[in-house]
């Protein structure tokens, strides 16, 4: 029998590349929180677990190798009162050296953070793997082992069951994991100026692809409402960069775990969740292995 996803995202599509023999479930086509993700995996903001994000970089460079998707390693700029630590402290001449286009009197350094065109990486992969539409609605539990799920297209049956942990099924998972859902938005749009590398400025952060994206604000609230003083926060700090007309605004969701930890639990015999991490867009990779492990364990 197949391995059932329950979850779209890019935690859900990383675990079907890494165990292949898997369908995929997400209720919504187009709304999954990946699209409103930046599409940045950003090392040196991972703190303890920057040795996983760097090497979600590999896997993630790998992948867009395959299927022909955009992407680009590059360097990080940040600006904020209080520095990660071992980056390099650069000047303003030095900066101006590095990224003409953006004018800071200092900033940390980075080498290493990537970019990944998230709407290809999305629409690629998703063609590899069975798709359903569908809403699950219960598991169906008897001895420590799932025998079912239910869902608004039938009752469902497979050989694992590995749910990302969102907490758009809080109703499914609430039991197991509690998820509090952090609201931001990305915002796309027409450069004026080119970018080098990925850019903090306080919280907010620029990164260029074949548009503009621009990414930073995070609050809790599970609202799908555009929060417009956010939005203008956020293009103010890189107004000289963007063509501020024709914007597109999206609306995204991290559900993250009460500590902040990523969640590997296996709660039945053939049942496991994963996810709960702030940069889940980072660490996906780093699940989708873990889900891995423990299939064949």
């Amino acid at each position: 029998m197949v391995n059932i996803i329950i979850g779209g995202g890019i935690t859900g599509l990383f675990t079907a590349v890494k165990i292949s023999d898997a369908m995929i479930i997400d209720e919504k086509e187009n709304l999954r929180n990946s699209n409103a993700s930046l599409w940045s995996i950003i090392p040196p903001l991972c703190g303890k677990y920057f040795n996983k994000c760097l090497k979600g970089e590999d896997d993630y460079v790998k992948i867009a190798n395959e299927y022909g998707i955009y992407f680009r390693k590059t360097f990080l700029l940040r600006k904020s009162e209080k520095p990660l630590g071992g980056g390099k402290m650069m000047d303003k001449k030095e900066i101006k050296e590095i990224e003409p286009s953006i004018d800071l009197e200092y900033a940390e350094y980075f080498d290493n953070s990537l970019f990944i065109d998230g709407d290809e990486l999305l629409q690629k992969i998703g063609k590899e793997f069975p798709f359903l539409h569908a809403k699950v609605t219960k598991i169906d539990v008897k001895d420590n082992y799932v025998e079912s799920i239910e869902t608004s297209a039938g009752v469902l049956k497979g050989e694992n069951y590995i749910i990302t942990a969102s907490y758009l099924l809080s109703d499914l998972i609430g039991n197991y994991v509690k998820l509090i859902p952090f609201k931001g938005h990305l915002i796309i749009a027409e450069p004026y100026k080119k970018l080098n590398g990925i850019v903090v400025i306080g919280d907010r952060i620029a990164v260029q692809g074949k548009k503009m994206y621009l990414n930073g604000d995070s609050k809790q609230d599970s609202s799908m409402d555009i929060d417009f003083e956010e939005v203008k926060k956020t293009i103010s700090t890189f107004s000289e960069l963007i063509n501020k007309s024709n914007l597109e605004i999206r609306v995204g969701f991290r559900s993250v775990s009460e500590n902040n930890e990523p969640v590997i639990i296996k709660p039945f015999k053939n049942l496991m969740i994963v996810g709960g991490y702030r940069f889940g867009y980072a660490i996906a990779p780093y699940l989708a292995e873990k889900v891995k492990e423990m299939l064949k364990g």
